[in-house]
């Protein structure tokens, strides 16, 4: 089977096919030798099943609603679900591949288009949508002015509903939703996932059983979209004899299988009633019709005898409790359902120091600690991402280190992952006191770890199944692999539906760059960034928030690093489009002391929706529409931030959202303004002022913050921010990571390894999953490269024997830490610059999309990019009109008010390997 995905995120490709399946399935005739009068197709039996399952009997029952009932009707998830499956085969059986969607509950506007779910219908026609493939007539008659596609059947006249279901019924599909403050909020959503039992849960998700908001759920769902005024102008769904007329029925109930599997997913996997409720709605009672010809079921619904029931006997009875593993029982999950593993580096070389904590005033820390904190920090993320309800995150972590033979200890308890979740066994807090027994020491057996990863928590989660769904690995070293199978004996590609993403954690001396890359070739290439290198804290955030945000669906928006002095505070902005769905925001403090951060966010209305900060005044509009619902987390000095749409108004949602920051400030009057190009240095690329390494060396309180350091301008982007007269106080980094969940996707295409003297090239693609439009676009970038191969100081053969030894030996030595070394190579030579700092131009060619070409690259090293990109967005389309500029794309044609600005600011890093 394959993942069932939100139809908001589909690519218009998976759009077609699914609409496709749903009319080969409409035009299929179940009879054709009956009369035209008597015949039916495969769509309209489903139609009648889900009618004929509502006036049923059973032995011992005379009266038997299979699939609903509010309270005690425990069927109705389990029914539903089995409904969903073999209708999902069936279509899967006119277009192989194709999955269900699910439609989330927040305003359908966007995949109501007329080339996927259609309109709603019109007041002339008492509701009978007239355009898209689910119209009266077909594409191209009539009313119907949507394009007829090569692929539409030739038998099939228009969607339409036959005789036999009665004159109230029968004709075109009537649709007419309703305004959308009538829909689940996402508090609504939220207090389901909640729910601790499962006739709770049931009832909850079926009729809004306790909701302090009133929403009715599903049955409110239906009414929702059948809404109307009488009963020949009311949709098919408000009636649920016929609800399954209409499409949407099938998204809608995929919507509450999903909240089922991620609530299944929280502890309750195998939780269904074995008694109470309703009369054959217990764990082992038979589903009907699916009975595998047990005696004493039917149905008494008068459709009977004009669509009689299909002999599903050849099925065998298929029960309640069937459907609770519907992985394995049924090979699909859902992409609100994320894996990943996590392989922790504890080998002797993670007591070195960290080259750069980005911070002045706290003692030095180990990489090890370093490297503690941030799957610390990762682990508060994917709490946050649970306690939102909008994705979760099934995560395992092993440490790994070979001592007399390999040894790959797990952090949680056995199995060693499940869903991570604050106050239960599978969190941060549970991590940082397990953590907290463990110390490095011993050989780094890189290929053996991956592997062991792989194998012990990243395959067997649910036993695998399905197949074809994407799970994700990180594995954090500090460079080398110096014990144990060589790579290469894991073939490149082997972890075929893994995403592995791998972090070299150290100075450019002691980590193996083409090591890193391996790792990562041996499972799925993506479009983001998968092989990072960092010498500083930093790095280790934006390693785990990337490999999170991928596992969840999420891509990069804007991820700056800012220096701050005591006292200042600064304001952070970045876009939201309406193909804008959820943001994902993390701030790191790099001293780790939450006392001394603030945080606010202020949405594009002007309004605060995150903070505690209200001394600066600002207007806009108040309770004008539902708020984006915020989710969040605070510990040492991190900041973790959920914000999702659901059903806020374009005005309180697109435009300039703004991050406030402040750093040990009692007042805020000491604002930081960056500028755009102090902005663009990406965090892995470190300090480009001042001592890189020799500040290890120096006392932290004589140690001189980045920003206090003069240097001679390199270009155009190199500008220090205004001083705030705040040089003389302490100072420390915040690392800030924003992704979205949208469709309206950048992608950075490029080579993660190229050889000295090859042509770094990358290329910019951005693209709608919608079909909005994109133009206008241009983009400046900045580099910041190696200034000489550090190995003519460091060779590689004396640092791995160096490695060696501390892996071996039972005291850290500074003689043979690979930072303190370089550190006083940089305090003798005094003047010498590690890296260099430059701009590359980012052009366009005709129709061909934003690209840069960087011609020096002759040093060997880490080549690390940061990447602005702006632009405009049309939602749901437009027409571009090209142009000469060598530097812009196309432009829009459209009314002034459609327009939507964004921005992208990114950071990719490329390996010089000899």
């Amino acid at each position: 089977m394959g993942i069932r995905k939100n139809a908001k995120f589909l690519t218009a490709t998976e759009q077609e096919n699914f609409v496709k399946a749903c009319v080969l399935m409409k035009a299929d005739i179940v009879n054709p030798a009956a009369p035209a009068a008597n015949q039916y197709s495969k769509w309209d039996e489903y139609v009648a099943i889900h009618a004929m399952i509502q006036d049923a009997f059973a032995p011992g029952a005379a009266s038997v609603n299979f699939g609903h009932g509010g309270s005690g009707a425990y069927s109705f998830l389990s029914w539903h679900r089995y409904f969903l499956y073999r209708f999902e085969q069936d279509l899967q059986s006119y277009v192989p591949g194709v999955m269900l969607p699910y439609w989330d509950w927040t305003d359908p506007a966007s995949i109501m288009t007329d080339t996927f779910l259609g309109p709603n219908g019109t007041n002339l026609s008492g509701n009978v949508i007239q355009r898209g493939y689910f119209a009266f007539d077909m594409p191209g008659v009539g009313n119907n002015t949507t394009p007829l596609p090569a692929w539409w059947p030739a038998s099939l006249n228009g969607w339409r509903l036959p005789g036999m279901f009665g004159s109230t019924f029968t004709g075109g599909l009537r649709r007419r939703t309703g305004n959308v403050s009538g829909l689940p909020s996402l508090n609504d959503i939220r207090t389901t996932l909640s729910r601790s039992t499962y006739p709770s849960f049931q009832n909850t998700s079926e009729s809004g059983a306790g909701l302090v908001s009133g929403n009715q759920m599903h049955n409110g769902m239906h009414v929702w979209i059948g809404g109307g005024t009488t009963t020949a102008n009311r949709g098919h769904m408000y009636f649920p004899e016929v609800s399954p007329f209409d499409p949407f029925f099938y998204l809608h109930h995929c919507n509450i299988d999903r909240l089922w599997a991620m609530w299944q997913m929280d502890g309750h996997q195998t939780d269904y009633p074995a008694s109470g409720g309703d009369s054959q709605h217990h764990r082992n009672d038979i589903m009907y019709p699916w009975t595998g010809g047990a005696a004493g079921y039917g149905t008494g619904h008068p459709l009977a005898s004009s669509i009689p029931m299909p002999d599903f006997s050849a099925l065998g009875a298929q029960r309640n409790v069937d459907t609770l593993d519907f992985r394995n029982a049924f090979g699909y999950t859902y992409d609100t359902i994320a894996i990943i593993g996590i392989g922790l580096d504890r080998t002797g070389s993670m007591n070195g120091l960290t080259p750069d904590p980005m911070v002045t005033t706290q003692p030095d820390v180990t990489k090890w600690e370093a490297a503690k904190r941030g799957v610390a920090a990762f682990l508060q993320d994917c709490e946050t991402v649970q306690d939102s309800g909008a994705i979760y995150v099934l995560g395992g972590i092993k440490t790994f280190r070979s001592l007399v033979g390999n040894q790959f200890d797990p952090v949680f308890a056995a199995p060693g992952y499940g869903l991570i979740k604050a106050g239960t066994t599978f969190s941060r807090a549970t991590f940082d006191a397990n953590i907290a027994t463990m110390s490095p020491g011993g050989g780094t057996p890189l290929a053996d770890a991956l592997q062991h990863v792989q194998t012990t928590l990243v395959e067997p989660p649910f036993g695998g199944i399905p197949a074809d769904e994407q799970r994700y690995l990180a594995m954090l070293t500090d460079g080398m692999l110096t014990t144990g199978s060589p790579m290469n004996s894991i073939p490149d590609g082997s972890f075929s539906r893994t995403a592995i993403f791998a972090m070299g954690f150290g100075t450019g001396a002691d980590v193996d760059y083409a090591t890193l890359a391996s790792m990562v070739a041996k499972g799925k290439t993506l479009t983001t960034q998968q092989v990072f290198h960092g010498e500083n804290a930093g790095t280790i955030d934006k390693f785990y928030s990337n490999a999170l945000a991928s596992a969840i669906g999420f891509t990069s928006v804007f991820d700056p690093v800012v220096e701050l002095f005591a006292g200042e505070h600064t304001h952070l902005d970045f876009t939201a489009t309406s193909a804008d769905d959820t943001f994902l925001v993390t701030v790191q403090g790099m001293d780790f002391q939450d006392k001394n951060w603030s945080f606010t966010m202020h949405g594009p209305d002007g309004q605060i929706v995150y903070g505690d900060e209200h001394e600066h005044p600002h207007n806009g509009c108040h309770d004008c529409c539902e708020k984006p619902y915020i989710t969040s987390r605070r510990s040492n000095g991190r900041l973790s931030l959920i914000i999702q749409r659901g059903n806020t108004g374009k005005n309180c949602w697109v435009g300039n959202w703004r991050l406030m920051i402040s750093y040990k400030a009692k007042q805020l009057d000491k604002m930081l303004m960056p500028s755009i190009g102090e902005l663009l240095i990406p965090v892995a690329a470190g300090a480009i002022r001042g001592e890189r390494y020799s500040r290890l060396l120096i006392s932290q309180k004589l140690r001189k913050p980045s920003r206090s350091i003069a240097k001679n301008r390199q270009h155009g982007l190199d500008t220090r921010p205004i001083s705030t007269n705040s040089d003389n106080s302490d100072a420390c980094n915040a690392v800030v990571n924003i992704y979205a969940r949208t469709h309206l996707k950048t992608d950075v295409l490029f080579d993660r390894m190229i050889k000295p003297g090859d042509e770094l090239k990358f290329v910019i693609k951005a693209h709608s999953l919608s079909g909005g439009a994109i133009a206008n676009q241009k983009g400046f970038a900045r580099v910041i490269s190696p200034a000489f191969d550090v190995a003519d100081i460091l060779p590689k053969d004396k640092v791995m024997d160096m490695v060696k030894q501390l892996e071996t030996s039972k005291r850290f030595s500074a003689k043979m830490d690979t930072a303190l070394l370089l550190a006083r190579f940089e305090r003798d030579k005094k003047f010498v610059d590690f890296i260099k700092d430059g701009e590359a131009e980012i052009v366009i060619h005709g129709d061909s999309p934003m690209h840069s070409h960087i011609a020096d690259t002759k040093i060997p090293g880490m080549y690390h990019l940061g990447i602005c990109i702006e632009g405009l967005y049309l939602p749901g389309g437009g027409n571009a009109i090209a142009t000469d500029d060598h530097h812009h794309s196309a432009a829009l044609q459209g009314d002034d008010d459609d327009y939507e600005a964004f921005s992208r600011l990114l950071n990719i890093s490329v390996a010089v390997v000899k």
